[in-house]
Parts: structure tokens; sequence; C-alpha cells
């Protein structure tokens, strides 16, 4: 090992009352428990889903078909989620089209859509994906996969979703959506 050789002493410019046991600088730790409580509350909301990513279900019915869209009302900046749209046709959809209003888009990136549209168009912040004929009976899902922007600076905004028959509207859903900083 060392030869007998001491271990080196305490540098010259540190003070072990003032720098080891915060000799008059007791509102410091103070200040650093205060922090480190913040932080254990935030982490804990975090736990319980107070923040996001938990997907909700939302049901709309019409004549002619019946939607269930499962997606988070919660998100935060820099989440990665998904959105599931099963829709059960009562009756023959000849255009299926979803449509999805501007505040899916404002401040968020949508990575991936399957199964992909055979058609997808875009007009006034809102875009419409469209698949083929729809029997009555059948279903389709079809799975959106999103990104939160990190420099999102929306709190809450409303999404809405709406199934079309190619421009015939069938029924519209409105979701409220909080997106935390």
């Amino acid at each position: 090992m060392g030869g007998g050789r001491d271990a080196p002493g305490i540098p010259d410019y540190l003070a072990l009352e003032r720098h080891r046991d915060y000799a008059g600088r007791q509102g410091v730790r103070r200040f650093q428990r205060l922090v480190t409580g913040v932080f254990l509350v935030f982490i804990g909301l975090a736990v319980v889903n107070v923040f996001g990513q938990q997907p909700e279900t939302s049901v709309a019915s019409a004549p002619q078909a019946t939607v269930h869209l499962s997606t988070p009302h919660r998100l935060r900046l820099g989440l990665v989620f998904q959105t599931r749209v099963d829709i059960y046709a009562r009756s023959r959809i000849a255009a299926p089209t979803l449509v999805l209003s501007r505040g899916w888009f404002d401040g968020m990136t949508l990575n991936s859509v399957n199964p992909a549209p055979a058609s997808q168009t875009g007009a006034n912040g809102a875009v419409s994906f469209s698949y083929p004929p729809l029997a009555a009976g059948r279903e389709l899902t079809v799975w959106f996969e999103w990104s939160v922007n990190p420099t999102n600076l929306v709190w809450d905004r409303s999404q809405l979703f709406q199934l079309s028959d190619g421009s015939v509207p069938i029924l519209d859903l409105r979701l409220p959506v909080t997106v935390f900083p």
C-alpha cells in the first residue's frame, strides 16, 4: 500500500466547521431539505398518475357506428403515448374517415398510424384519415402513436375526434386534454 505514509491532510482552503458541519449556514440546509421535499412530492404525484399517461376510454354511439377512443387526457412534455380507436359498424360505412382537429397536432408529433389510411388529407388544421369500406358488423381498429413536443406551451386544450362517412359526419367526441410542463 502506501508504505506507512499518512493520508493527505485537509486542504488549507477548507474549514471543517463551515464546509462539512454547515456552521453559520443553517438556512442552506433548510433550503436543501425543502427542495428535496418538493421533488419527492412531484415524484409521488407522478407515481399516482396526476401528470398523465394512463389512458381513459371515451365512447360515442350513432345509428351507423359505435366508437371507443382510448387515449390519455393528461400529458407531460416528452411523453410518447398511444391512442386507440375502435370503430364498430352497425351499418355499412362506405368511406370511413377519421378526422382529428388541430388540438391533436398543436405541440404534438404524430409518429405513426396503423393500419395506414388509404388516403390522408388536411384542411383548416384538421387531418382526415380515410379507410376502405366497413361492412355492417365489422370492426376497424386504428392506433396512433404520438409524442408531446418538449416545447409545448399549451396547458388545456380541446381535441375533437370525428367519424364520418366520406364528408358526412356520423359522430363526434370532444376530449379535454391537459399538458403539464
